[in-house]
């Protein structure tokens, strides 16, 4: 299922939402951990443009792996 949303996205949209999705999660941990950067586990797509996506999250590593581990 998350193969299928993956390629109805495209690779240029999957890379810009983690470029969004890395710029975010920094911002977060400078602003309230203290500068001690941990990445969530999960994305939200919603969050960034995809609508009606109704599932808990989606694995970073998914991602990341559907646009050839490169950003």
């Amino acid at each position: 299922m998350n193969e299928l949303i993956l390629k109805g996205l495209g690779k240029r949209k999957v890379r810009s939402i983690l470029n969004k999705w890395i710029k975010d999660q920094i911002n977060v941990c400078l602003e309230y951990a203290n500068g001690r950067i941990a990445f969530d586990e999960y994305i939200y797509l919603d969050k960034y443009g995809v609508d009606d996506f109704d599932e808990d999250g989606m694995l970073v590593d998914e991602l990341f792996e559907f646009i050839g581990n490169r950003i």
